[in-house]
């Protein structure tokens, strides 16, 4: 029933701060844009998973998070805080299952990143 695949939307006061937003700070890429309708969509690192933008004049910050997996949480913390990504706080470990870092875009949306520990 189901195709494979997971489109997130989420409204935004500005869909080119968003695009710029995710595409040079967070690195994916832009997949569809439309300037009339104010509208964008980009690929993440996982695979079928696309994020869109919607441009709105209301915009109510969603605070459940999309997570996004990396291999080394220390590197991308450090590599995106360099691109001005601003994070919320510290790493946060959970011993023996997970470290998260969690950042919010500039609309106030909530995303984590992920790295499952090995034990």
């Amino acid at each position: 029933m189901y195709k494979p695949g997971l489109t997130i939307w989420y409204n935004v006061k500005s869909f080119e701060r968003s695009v710029k937003y995710f595409t040079e700070g967070l690195g994916f890429s832009l997949d569809f844009k439309d300037e009339d309708q104010g509208i964008a969509i980009v690929t993440t690192n996982t695979k079928d998973c696309c994020i869109g933008f919607a441009e709105s004049e209301t915009v109510v910050p969603v605070t459940s998070s999309a997570v996004f997996e990396v291999e080394d949480i220390d590197l991308a913390f450090s590599e995106l805080k360099k691109k001005g990504i601003q994070f919320t706080g510290d790493i946060e470990v959970i011993p023996g299952f997970v470290k998260l870092a969690t950042f919010q875009d500039p609309d106030g949306h909530s995303f984590e990143l992920s790295q499952t520990i090995v034990d």
